[in-house]
């Protein structure tokens, strides 16, 4: 992680962001400013990869005791009673398991990475064993569905917890995904907000130009933004005559010369207001999560029902994540010259929710009991640094 340790956190190193379409890469990268900092961090990068030392590595991170660490010290693992018998244990997650313990505390981006191979394993496995799995093709598009569907239908299990003084004795699942959606970091959601924004800035600027040279080729927009438009059209309708309007007028979007990227052209006088703008929108992703009432949902809702709720949250927060980190158009998140202590925090999130979604995959699997969920519950509970 080639972060310098501050009083606050990291400062940042190597550069770009993320996406694909059709299952090629697409970036909609930015590449680093062109500043005296940036260059110093850049020059950094440049005697590490071309002189790898450990040791010059290992002094570009925060030490091990840093606070943005401390959420380590209260994570509890799953310890199913069942696996007490080795042979009840899922052998392939468990094997990405040990490899995305082994990143924490210091790298819960690529402790994310693994723990995703164990997710996606583990929700194949769901889908192949269920009636969906008569299909003639397996896609993540189809298995998270059907894992949205199977946790929809568990919302209103209830998960006794240990006796705890001032404590629950015991909480639905719906009310811990609550609990955890409601700690999401400002970034976990910015990052949503801002693949939103820049394909609804891309979108009308191509309408405006419809016919001219200045049109932006659709396969550079990200596939989390088809993804999220597709897939969530009553909420994106919402942003997109809001905030999203917004946005779009404070945007001068062209093509890169270098035609892998966008340029979104936001003069810097109006930095400060896209922000803003990124912000509310995270704001608004994340009221509509926390207000919906289990068993709500009607059609032209932004949810239509349970299981739309809870695949929005894997697709959203998770899959898009996911898709940034694996195909390769993204510097790896926590050294990424955009990077900052508050990105620590974001990917400890990040991984902490995907555990927390694995361990409800495991569930509808019949690899742990209710009961079993205890220790994901005390991870919700988890404040990050």
């Amino acid at each position: 992680m080639l972060l310098t340790a501050t009083a606050d956190g990291p400062v940042v190193f190597a550069a770009a962001t993320h996406d694909k379409q059709a299952g090629k890469p697409t970036p909609m990268a930015t590449t680093p400013n062109n500043n005296a900092a940036t260059q110093q961090k850049l020059d950094i990068l440049k005697n590490l990869v071309t002189a790898y030392s450990p040791e010059r590595h290992q002094a570009q991170m925060l030490p091990i005791g840093h606070a943005r660490y401390g959420w380590h010290q209260q994570f509890r693992h799953l310890d199913p009673a069942g696996w007490a018998t080795p042979q009840n244990i899922p052998y392939v997650a468990a094997t990405s398991l040990l490899d995305a313990y082994s990143q924490l505390p210091r790298r819960p981006d690529l402790a994310f990475n693994a723990l995703w191979s164990a997710t996606n394993n583990a929700y194949n496995d769901l889908y192949l064993s269920g009636p969906a799995g008569g299909s003639d093709q397996l896609t993540d598009s189809r298995s998270i569905k059907n894992v949205a569907d199977a946790i929809a239908g568990r919302l209103n299990n209830v998960i006794p917890l240990p006796a705890v003084a001032g404590g629950p004795a015991q909480i639905t699942v719906f009310e811990l995904l609550k609990n955890y959606t409601a700690s999401a970091t400002d970034k976990n959601l910015h990052f949503v907000a801002a693949y939103v924004l820049r394909g609804i800035a891309v979108e009308t600027h191509n309408t405006t130009n419809a016919g001219t040279a200045a049109v932006v080729r659709t396969l550079l927009i990200p596939s989390s933004y088809k993804s999220f438009k597709k897939n969530f059209p009553v909420l994106h309708a919402r942003i997109a005559s809001s905030t999203g309007a917004k946005y779009a007028q404070l945007c001068n979007v062209s093509e890169k010369a270098n035609r892998t990227e966008i340029d979104y052209g936001i003069a810097g006088a109006n930095a400060d207001k896209a922000r803003k703008l990124v912000h509310a929108t995270g704001l608004i992703i994340q009221q509509e999560i926390q207000s919906y009432v289990l068993g709500s949902g009607q059609p032209g809702d932004v949810f239509e029902a349970d299981a739309e709720w809870v695949r929005f949250q894997i697709l959203a927060l998770l899959y898009a994540s996911r898709n940034a980190a694996a195909h390769g158009n993204a510097a790896t998140r926590l050294n990424s010259v955009f990077a900052d202590g508050e990105s620590v925090s974001s990917s400890s999130w990040t991984f902490l929710f995907c555990y927390c979604y694995l361990s409800l995959i495991f569930l509808c699997q019949g690899h742990v009991s209710l009961a079993d969920l205890a220790p994901i519950y005390e991870n919700s509970r988890i404040a990050l640094t």
